[in-house]
């Protein structure tokens, strides 16, 4: 059996690629470690990590080896996925959902870091 293919990713990027993941996993009803799971996952998991892989390179503006890294998988993997999420983004539905998700990831990964310490004991 072949060894899976991995690069190491800094933390930052592992952050906001499960950031993505989760909230995928949420909004589609998979399991984030079916989506994670590889080499063979379940044909809705395939489309939630699609999605996934779409969703941070184009929210969080990753180049498609940075998406490819970051999920574990390589840089054609992540661009056939970009390219069949971006294919089917004609249907209504599917475009409504990826920008619902896609302002989620903003509304997350740009806002400032809370300070925390303001809170005292309670934090």
């Amino acid at each position: 059996m072949r060894e899976p293919y991995r690069v190491e990713v800094n933390e930052q990027d592992r952050l906001h690629a499960d950031l993505v993941m989760q909230l995928v996993a949420v909004r589609l009803g998979v399991p984030t470690e079916s989506i994670r799971r590889t080499p063979r996952p379940s044909a809705p998991a395939l489309r939630a990590r699609r999605v996934a892989m779409y969703l941070a390179h184009v929210a969080l503006g990753w180049q498609l080896e940075r998406v490819g890294h970051a999920f574990g998988l390589n840089r054609q993997t992540a661009a056939n996925a970009a390219t069949r999420i971006e294919t089917a983004r004609d249907h209504e539905a599917l475009n409504q959902l990826l920008e619902e998700l896609e302002d989620a990831i903003h509304a997350v990964v740009d806002a400032p870091p809370p300070n925390l310490s303001d809170l005292g004991e309670v934090a």
